[in-house]
This record gives structure tokens, sequence and C-alpha cells, in this order.
């Protein structure tokens, strides 16, 4: 049986906060959670990202669930997952998505965008995202609303005279340029502060400075001067653009500590593939410090051999 309810899969920080997210809007939602269930009832806190005065705290009632204990059809589903889990992720839910579902997904990174597009039926349309929205769960049921920010959702493969996005004020054209500027600045600011132990704000400091800028040099010439397969939504990210844009976020994010700091050090897999996994393979050897970057991070035997050659050869 066909639902109008959202289906969101994945019950981390994000899922639980579009979850509650889709329930103000005046959505059904049908959470599917992979460990822990978080019941029936979702505690949402914005104390830190509401406006003065406004509501800080909010239930939301919702159905949540295994994948194997779905039963109905969805034509509409948010994947918030992490960008190795996407596929499988999809894979669990794949046969309760209508044959013209729209499929979208708020996961870090590129590549695995199209990986999901070779898996979608014809008119199944997939639709990319990103967020700068902060969030921290609690409890299996409890999240908490950390930082204001902005979500924007387009379509992957753009068509002449496609149907709107089901939130069409989160849609935007130019989705392929705001993943790539989400791309620049997780593939600097997430490796060297995982690496090094450090907060974001650290990479501005005179111990890491150098490292930021060459790094950041060298990302801005290849999204400029190279055969980059989304070059055209990159070339106005120059040197002077993108060290500003990041310098701008590590300053904002000064405290916080990077996801992939947090993966490192509670030794979980990161999402490397995915951002410096994705550069390296699309440079065909211009991009030797993201390299070295993305080695760091995925071979732990090598990784203070290539800390000190990269404070010491920059």
């Amino acid at each position: 049986m066909k639902t109008t309810s959202w289906l969101v899969v994945g019950a981390g920080a994000i899922g639980l906060l579009w979850t509650c997210k889709l329930k103000k809007l005046n959505f059904n939602v049908h959470l599917v959670y992979r460990n822990q269930s978080p019941g029936n009832l979702l505690s949402l806190d914005e104390s830190l990202a509401s406006e003065e005065n406004s509501p800080t705290f909010s239930e939301h009632k919702i159905k949540s669930f295994q994948a194997s204990q779905l039963n109905k059809s969805y034509d509409k589903v948010l994947f918030c997952t992490k960008a190795y889990d996407l596929l499988d992720a999809y894979q669990s839910v794949q046969a309760h998505l209508t044959k013209d579902a729209d499929i979208a997904c708020l996961c870090n990174g590129l590549g695995f965008q199209e990986r999901l597009q070779q898996k979608l039926q014809k008119n199944q349309t997939l639709w990319a995202g990103t967020t700068s929205e902060g969030a921290l769960k609690i409890a299996p049921n409890k999240v908490k609303h950390t930082g204001l920010g902005d979500t924007y959702f387009g379509r992957w493969c753009p068509t002449k005279n496609a149907k709107p996005f089901p939130l069409p004020s989160f849609e935007v054209a130019n989705i392929h340029q705001r993943l790539v500027e989400k791309l620049a600045i997780n593939a600097i600011i997430n490796p060297i502060t995982a690496i090094y132990g450090i907060q974001n704000g650290d990479i501005l400091s005179p111990d890491y400075e150098h490292l930021f800028k060459n790094a950041t040099r060298e990302l801005a010439h290849f999204f400029t001067q190279s055969d980059f397969s989304l070059l055209e939504h990159s070339q106005h990210l120059n040197s002077d653009n993108l060290i500003n844009r990041i310098s701008t976020v590590a300053q904002l994010t000064r405290l916080n500590r990077s996801s992939m700091h947090e993966d490192l050090r509670l030794k979980r897999q990161t999402e490397n593939e995915f951002i410096s996994g994705y550069l390296v393979s699309q440079s065909k050897n211009s991009l030797p410090i993201q390299a070295a970057l993305h080695q760091a991070v995925a071979k732990p035997e090598q990784r203070e051999e290539i800390k000190k050659k990269l404070l010491n050869t920059v």
C-alpha cells in the first residue's frame, strides 16, 4: 500500500533533525534505523539555534522501523547516512520505493551520487543535497540543533520540464556547484584536523597555516586549470576565493572537531574515500598534498611519517 509519508533512512544526528523538520512542515514521517530504536516520539532541542523568545524544545510523533519491517510503498525518501553506507541503505529499502519516487540524499562528499543514480529506475529522480546545519544526537530519540545553516537539494541529472522537489523552498539549480564548494572545505579541514588531532580553528594557527594554504592553493589550481569532471561548477574557486571560504568556516567552527577527527579518534570508518579519495581519483597525480592527506587518513601505519613530511615540505 502506498503512503504519502516521507521515509527518512538513517537515525543519526542529521536524520533525527530532518525527521523533526519534516514533522514541523506537517508531513508524516517514517524513520528507518539500523541499531537502536528511537521509538515513536522524538525530542528536538533548538536552544542554541532558535531565535530569542521562540520555543526551544519540541516533541514529534513518528513511526520508526528497521528496513526489514517496512510494509508500505514510498514516493519520497531522504537518506541521511554516511556516504559509504548509502548504497547498502538504498538496497535495504529499494523494494518499498515507487517507480517514480523522489530519492534525496544528504551525505558528505562526491562519487556516491553517480553510483546510486545507476541503480535507480528510469522514472525515479535523484536529488543530491548538502547542508551546513549542525546537529548532535543526544540519545536514540533526542537531537540537539547545534548550529544554524543552509540546506539545498538539486536534481543530480538536470532535465527540461522536470517536476519540482517535494520541498520546493530547498531546491536550487546549481547543486553541483554547492557540492563542490562543500567538498573543497571538507577536503582541507577534515583530514588536517583528523590526522593532527586538532580543532577546526587550529588550521589557521602558525603551526598549520602553511599546510592549510598550500593544500588549498593546490586544490584551487586543480579546480580552475584541470580536466576535473565538474570543472564548469568549480572554475570560480581560485586561490583567494577558496582560502577565504575555508578560513571563514574554520573560524566560525574554531572550537569544533570535524567528523573525520572524531571518526579517527574513535577508530570508526571515515568518509575519506568520498572526500580526498574522490579528488585524488580525479586528479591524475596533480594533487600530491591531497594524496598525502588521503593516505595519512587511510593508512594508520604511515600516518606519523606523512604528518612530519607534510609539515616539513610546505
